[in-house]
């Protein structure tokens, strides 16, 4: 009589458990290699996103706060707005050439700082004829001038290292610039 096939025997209860724990086991590595190979990119792409969050806002700060400043500057008036002095005592500037930073400053909500990365250069000059020109006369001008308002400020990475690294420098330059005419004043200007 011919033989039976040969049939391995059945698997007991702790062979399919240890099968099983391997298999788990090779799904763990699995997860953990491609978390690994998702993170660094991701992490990176995190980083940019932040950064450059961090200077798109800087620079839609810098071009409010110079628009605002050009506005209180064309006035002529000598003393900052009474929107921006509420409850901040008596060491107010009170030049219009000196309250064009400061406004700078307040306008942002102090994420422009009053450092050496905010520069400010105004001209003023007679008419439209030469405006524009190198030979305009410093200061926020008289009644009638036009004036340029040309300010630069320089923001820190977010990131630090990480930026420094990839673009070979610790900050990035905004800059603003704006030309109007004062109004007709009497203010002699400071």
């Amino acid at each position: 009589m011919p033989s039976a096939p040969h049939r391995p025997p059945p698997h007991g209860p702790a062979d399919t458990a240890s099968r099983r724990a391997r298999r788990n086991a090779r799904r763990r590595g699995t997860a953990a290699t491609q978390f690994a190979i998702i993170a660094f990119p991701l992490f990176v792409l995190l980083m940019g996103v932040m950064e450059a969050a961090w200077q798109l806002a800087t620079g839609a700060g810098l071009d409010h706060a110079a628009l605002r400043a050009s506005r209180y500057g064309m006035t002529g008036a000598n003393t900052p707005p009474s929107w921006q002095t509420q409850g901040q005592g008596q060491n107010l500037p009170t030049c219009r050439s000196n309250n064009i930073r400061w406004l700078i400053t307040r306008s942002t909500g102090w994420l422009i700082r009053d450092n050496a990365d905010l520069t400010i250069a105004t001209a003023a000059w007679g008419g439209v004829g030469g405006a524009g020109s190198g030979s305009g006369t410093s200061g926020a001008g008289a009644g009638g001038q036009i004036v340029s308002y040309s300010i630069t400020y320089r923001q820190p990475f977010v990131t630090g290292g990480i930026a420094r690294l990839l673009w070979g420098t610790d900050g990035f330059t905004h800059r603003a610039f704006l030309m109007v005419k004062n109004e007709p004043f009497d203010n002699v200007p400071c």
